[in-house]
């Protein structure tokens, strides 16, 4: 029985591992989340082989990929930041309207992993009230064969696009994002 139940085993983990493959390194997932009333945040999923050939296509000198290196931690938010180009009208507290104010990002948590890394920032700058959000996310999309998906989630409304050469990594969202 326990040999049956051995066998069993291993033709299940062989049949699967076909199927459980590490992450696309031509992936790369982007979030901006509303995660309380005025705070959103921004968060980037891609495996770190992706994130540094990424960040290396456009910064030749980026330190080593070590994933405890301050230095290297520090380069790779410098490019996270700099491929961040998101614009945003709405309204503020009292009901102005704001129009195309560009985002900024703010302090996160970052963690490097060959499998999946993960940086999350706070969003500065974004209205009360969101009426469009236009964006150009250029981060991962320094290599011919990237596609990159990015969603706006707001409550349980989610909206995607997948962001590739084709639409210049860019996009515009006026649905959705009025009180739910």
């Amino acid at each position: 029985m326990v040999l049956l139940i051995r066998s069993l085993s291993i033709m299940i983990i062989v049949a699967f591992s076909k199927v459980c493959l590490a992450h696309d390194t031509n992936i790369a997932t982007f979030h901006i989340r509303q995660i309380a009333e005025q705070e959103w945040i921004y968060e980037v999923m891609t495996p770190l082989y992706n994130l540094d050939r990424s960040a290396r296509a456009t910064n030749k000198a980026l330190s080593p990929a070590d994933t405890k290196s301050i230095q290297y931690k520090q380069e790779i938010i410098a490019y996270i930041k700099q491929g961040f180009d998101v614009k945003v009208s709405g309204y503020d507290d009292n009901k102005v309207s704001v129009n195309a104010a560009g985002l900024t990002l703010g302090k996160g948590r970052i963690k490097l992993d060959d499998h999946l890394s993960v940086l999350i920032f706070k969003i500065k700058g974004m209205p009360k009230s969101v009426k469009e959000i236009e964006f150009h996310i250029t981060n991962m999309s320094e290599h011919l064969r990237h596609n990159n998906i990015f969603r706006i989630i707001k409550g349980r409304k989610n909206k995607h696009f997948l962001l590739n050469r084709e639409n210049n990594f860019s996009g515009r969202v006026t649905t959705f994002l009025s009180k739910e």
